[in-house]
């Protein structure tokens, strides 16, 4: 049993180092690895014990025997357990789950840390660690197969030219284009611009789509967005935002009457003495140039871990 150990034990050592394999194991090879090394060791550590047991002169048919009528009873008591078991088996066939994987199981959107036979664990953006058995999840939806888009609908007033709009929308993907960094994590050069989608209640919405890299979906939005506030600004046309009509009424003739107004609290101006003055600081204009340096600089955004993920998108 120790021999058989050593070898299995070592073997999937050598498969998960890649500096001993001389390549990189995927992340279903690590996780299948990982789960097959605690099969392995479960059931050697059972089968030994068996066999100690009958070499020492203790009939372990009956042990059998009692073991089945336990694990049957246990079966039924425990049904919750087996179906987490039988449901994480056909997820790991299925690929569903890797680890490292950005999926949402049971509602919860998070980082696949650890999956064992019967549960996944799942860190949230907000660092929250979160343990589902695999009997609560119904659908599991992954964001890291092949490829992935950045789904982006911008809304602006009724009065802007949607033709101009989606002119400067393209400009800012060009912009987008030019950073290398960005532009590596892009999988298609064009932008894909659906068009119009809806005439909303306070806004005309577009729809662009940008094809990415698994888990670079929501780095590249966001660097998106930011240069389509840019250019819509520098080009002049508004983004929608509430607003709020006060409305006071119209007579029969179309005129509205005076608004009700009336002054609650009276402020009393006290005059200033001659020899009292009030001295407004200055800014220096040096420390001022160094405070937008620094806001400058400060202006890109940096996430400790590049593939980071936004809840409900």
């Amino acid at each position: 049993a120790m021999l058989t150990w050593i070898v299995l034990a070592s073997w999937i050592e050598h498969r998960l180092n890649p500096e001993d394999s001389g390549h990189m194991p995927s992340a279903r090879e690590k996780t299948l690895l990982t789960i097959f090394r605690n099969a392995v060791a479960i059931t050697i550590t059972v089968m030994t014990v068996m066999i100690v047991l009958s070499e020492v002169g203790i009939n372990i048919g009956p042990l059998i025997a009692g073991a089945g009528v336990m694990g049957l009873a246990i079966g039924f008591g425990a049904q919750k357990l087996v179906q987490d078991v039988i449901t994480g088996i056909f997820i790991q066939l299925e690929n569903a789950i890797n680890t490292g994987d950005v999926v949402t199981a049971d509602g919860i959107t998070g980082v696949a840390e650890k999956l064992t036979i019967r549960s996944l664990g799942l860190r949230d953006l907000s660092g929250t660690f979160h343990i589902i058995p695999f009997s609560s999840v119904g659908t599991v939806s992954n964001y890291m197969r092949e490829f992935a888009y950045h789904l982006g609908e911008y809304g602006v007033a009724y009065r802007e030219d949607t033709d101009q709009v989606i002119i400067k929308l393209r400009e800012a993907f060009a912009e987008l284009m030019s950073d290398d960094e960005l532009r590596s994590q892009i999988l298609d050069d064009e932008l894909e611009v659906h068009g119009v989608t809806a005439l909303a209640d306070s806004s005309v919405n577009i729809r662009v789509r940008i094809k990415t890299l698994p888990g670079s979906q929501w780095s590249i939005g966001r660097a998106y967005n930011r240069l389509v506030k840019r250019h819509l600004d520098a080009a002049g046309i508004e983004i929608p935002f509430p607003h709020l009509t006060l409305y006071f009424g119209e007579d029969k003739e179309g005129k509205a009457p005076a608004a009700p107004l009336r002054m609650v609290n009276e402020l009393e101006v006290k005059e200033l003495s001659h020899g009292d003055t009030e001295q407004e600081e200055q800014p220096d204009s040096h420390s001022h140039q160094e405070k937008g340096d620094k806001r400058s600089k400060s202006a890109k955004p940096n996430p400790k871990y590049k593939g980071d993920f936004d809840d409900g998108e």
